[in-house]
């Protein structure tokens, strides 16, 4: 095994977690959308993957879907809309 420093400044998890309709699920909630749209915007901004947007298959709380968690930040957002695309964008895809 090998230890480095994590090679992201930021990573922004998205849950994508299609459960076949077996129950409530953050795939259902337009996850799969809400990351393809993070993820274009930090590619056309030029951040990727120095910042990173990454598909996660499950949060644990797809009940309160689509979850979006942020490290460092240490932020987690809950009932994410892709009208709420252009606020993540805003908060955590800026150019400084």
């Amino acid at each position: 095994m090998k230890t480095e420093a994590v090679p992201f400044e930021k990573q922004i998890f998205v849950c994508t977690n299609d459960m076949k309709g077996e129950k409530v699920c953050c795939g259902d909630q337009n996850g799969p959308a809400i990351f393809r749209a993070l993820r274009n915007i930090a590619k056309q901004r030029g951040l990727h993957p120095r910042i990173r947007v990454a598909q996660a298959t499950c949060l644990g709380y797809c009940g309160q879907g689509c979850n979006v968690m942020v490290y460092p930040d240490n932020v987690w957002h809950t009932q994410v809309t892709e009208e709420d695309v252009e606020f993540l964008a805003k908060t955590y895809l800026s150019i400084d």
